[in-house]
């Protein structure tokens, strides 16, 4: 996911969009400032904050449609697809590539909740107000993930969030080679009750830099301290990788590795909107004798990537 950096590309977010923790002196023409929200990241029903193509930074966002946010998150996604996921394109939940004027997403309704699915897919015409392949074929994973990552923006403690950040490291719906699974519904719905006496609107839409560090320090701790037993109660246990440790195999076991851990807290913080990747060195030292290891890295306002152990090895310490 690191491999390309992207590059916003200007679509319906420069027209009739409503603007907010922005400048006057940056606001487009035909774009209102918000002076005032009573939530820091408040939008209409229907549309989702979104960053603008005006020089960047978290405080130049707009409210757009959930339509034009999800089809830009399906392409970017799309276009970095890892080698091995670009043969399952299709069953991941990616359409075809879009042909000229033509979207690559649409906002569907199904079983009474939002669902994001592909407007197009091989063999079919399907399009806005055709019905959905039968036996769940028109779904993957890639839907679930855009609407859901979207929808983690309502955290207050994203405020200061990048687009580069929310993209490269909250959005993609893995973290190395693991496994592919729907593991952010399952972990938003347990993470849901430790994190909302935290989403409390605390931070306004001029909340500081350093304020909004302190309350992502806090949502990060809540969530490596409580993930573990929200899941079904999860403990280290070496030597289990490559065995078990995508996400969904590390809960159903109930144990991982520190790879295997490490990879479940990453998915976890990115549920809630955190940024959050993995790093490790295959050898101590240069000295395989000494053994491997892998870490989680957060990213803190102000502060930058911080080194974070998951929980369960040898006990939650504090960001370094």
């Amino acid at each position: 996911w690191d491999r390309t950096r992207y590059t916003m590309r200007r679509g319906s977010a420069d027209r009739d969009a409503r603007t907010f923790r922005t400048s006057p002196s940056r606001i487009p023409i035909g774009l209102v400032l918000i002076a005032q929200l009573s939530d820091a990241l408040s939008c209409p029903g229907g549309t989702v904050p979104w960053w603008l193509p005006i020089g960047g930074g978290p405080d130049a966002r707009a409210c757009i449609s959930v339509a034009d946010a999800s089809d830009e998150c399906l392409g970017y996604l799309r276009r970095n697809l890892a080698v091995w996921d670009g043969y399952n394109a299709e069953s991941l939940g990616f359409p075809e590539p879009p042909t000229a004027g033509n979207k690559i997403s649409e906002l569907r309704v199904a079983e009474g909740e939002g669902v994001l699915r592909p407007a197009r897919r091989r063999g079919t015409d399907a399009g806005p107000g055709v019905p959905a392949l039968p036996d769940g074929l028109s779904d993957g994973i890639a839907g679930q993930t855009v609407t859901l990552a979207l929808e983690s923006l309502k955290y207050p403690w994203t405020l200061h969030l990048t687009k580069e950040l929310f993209l490269e490291y909250v959005l993609p719906f893995a973290v190395v080679n693991e496994a592919r699974s729907n593991w952010r519904q399952y972990l938003v719905s347990k993470l849901e009750p430790l994190i909302s006496p935290l989403n409390d609107q605390s931070l306004g839409p001029d909340a500081t830099v350093r304020e909004s560090a302190e309350k992502v320090t806090e949502v990060i701790h809540t969530v490596n301290k409580g993930l573990w037993d929200a899941v079904g109660g999860v403990q280290f246990k070496a030597g289990k990788t490559p065995l078990i440790y995508d996400p969904m195999s590390v809960i159903l076991f109930g144990y991982g590795s520190c790879t295997g851990l490490s990879i479940l807290l990453v998915c976890a913080l990115r549920s809630v909107g955190i940024p959050a990747r993995i790093a490790g060195t295959p050898a101590w030292n240069g000295d395989p004798d000494r053994g491997n290891h892998t870490w989680v890295e957060v990213y803190v306002p102000g502060r930058g990537w911080r080194i974070l152990e998951a929980g369960p090895p040898r006990g939650e310490k504090d960001l370094e």
